[in-house]
């Protein structure tokens, strides 16, 4: 691919299939995809389309037939269907999906602007150097840099990686996610002036104009080396992995251990099966409710401190909570109860 000429937007279009990349047709001259039929486009704020159906894109019957809408959707490595596009618009710019592609593109921005007056805002979550001096950050250059200090890591710039210049100046470095990975894009998260192009977004290829200018090819290198591990670190941190929540089968739930007789026999009960039932998001305190609840029986009702957290460390193993966050819940309940011992009537 020549970085000197502006290349045919349709070989640029099949060679980047030919390395396994979805594309999509840009809008001549912009960066947006081209609008789709008039049944799937819903026109500008300005100018509505009155003939736009409202539907969801994913069962859409005009992405299955080949037809450009519905932006990333659409996208394909298919050759065919890419030669048929270009035929049809041959001026129309190159865009890459990124999900699809299995890429994550780290967009620095090079915008005018002031940086934020708060430090802490550069980089969220990062601790900075204490020795910042004012007025060094200018643009994500200076912020990417500021984080590779922070993790005594290589400048992603100078990994050998497919690397676009944009027509702002800015640039896109382009890496392989990791095998079994799914990542999605979130504006400023990582840091000012640094975005993620991932999941269902994407980027323009080199050679693509704009009004604004044309994105080019930096260096020499035509490969698209792995995200760097420090860099995904960073990016799952700052909530751009995707984790999907497994489905947890919730069994009936049987202590194994016996814990009391009679009424606190069935409170510790009730207590346990709320532990190992407790739904995602509620497992921590759900747990720490009932170390409390069973610490107020300790003292009056006799028990074995021991035994009740074991039988809490059951519960919360059915529940799927880690093995520290579990026991450090579980003591802190405990000992927060035992401090509050209840009062029990003749019934215990």
């Amino acid at each position: 691919m020549s970085t000197t000429t502006a290349p045919d937007p349709r070989r640029v279009a099949l060679w980047a299939a030919a390395q396994g990349w979805h594309v999509i047709p840009l809008s001549p001259g912009t960066k947006v995809p081209m609008r789709g039929c008039a049944r799937c486009s819903s026109g500008t704020k300005e100018r509505p389309n009155p003939r736009y159906v409202q539907h969801d894109g994913h069962g859409c019957e005009c992405i299955e037939v080949g037809r450009p809408c519905h932006g990333v959707l659409a996208a394909t490595a298919d050759p065919e269907r890419i030669t048929a596009w270009w035929a049809r618009m041959p001026a129309a710019g190159v865009g890459i999906a990124a999900g699809p592609s299995g890429l994550v593109i780290l967009d620095i921005d090079c915008h005018d602007g002031q940086p934020p007056e708060n430090p802490a805002e550069l980089l969220p979550g990062v601790d900075l150097p204490d020795d910042l001096a004012p007025g060094s950050i200018h643009d994500g250059r200076d912020v990417l840099a500021l984080l590779c200090e922070a993790r005594r890591a290589r400048y992603p710039e100078g990994t050998p990686t497919f690397t676009v210049r944009t027509p702002s100046g800015g640039v896109h470095l382009w890496f392989r996610a990791p095998a079994g990975t799914t990542w999605r894009p979130l504006v400023g998260a990582l840091g000012w002036q640094l975005d993620v192009r991932a999941g269902s977004s994407y980027a323009a290829a080199p050679g693509t104009a704009t009004r604004a200018g044309r994105y080019t090819l930096q260096g020499d290198c035509r490969t698209v080396a792995e995200l760097p591990v420090w860099l995904a670190r960073d990016l799952d941190r700052t909530g751009h992995r995707v984790r999907p929540e497994r489905p947890r089968v919730v069994l009936p739930w049987r202590t194994r251990r016996s814990v009391g007789s009679g009424y606190v026999a069935a409170a510790v009960r009730d207590e346990l099966r709320a532990v190992a039932e407790a739904a995602s998001g509620t497992r921590n305190d759900t747990l720490n409710r009932a170390a409390f609840s069973l610490g107020t029986l300790i003292t009056p009702a006799g028990l074995d401190r021991a035994q009740v957290t074991d039988a809490l460390l059951d519960a919360a193993h059915h529940a799927g909570l880690p093995e520290k966050e579990a026991q450090a819940a579980i003591r802190s309940g405990l000992s927060a109860g035992a401090r509050q011992p209840r009062t029990l009537g003749a019934a215990a």
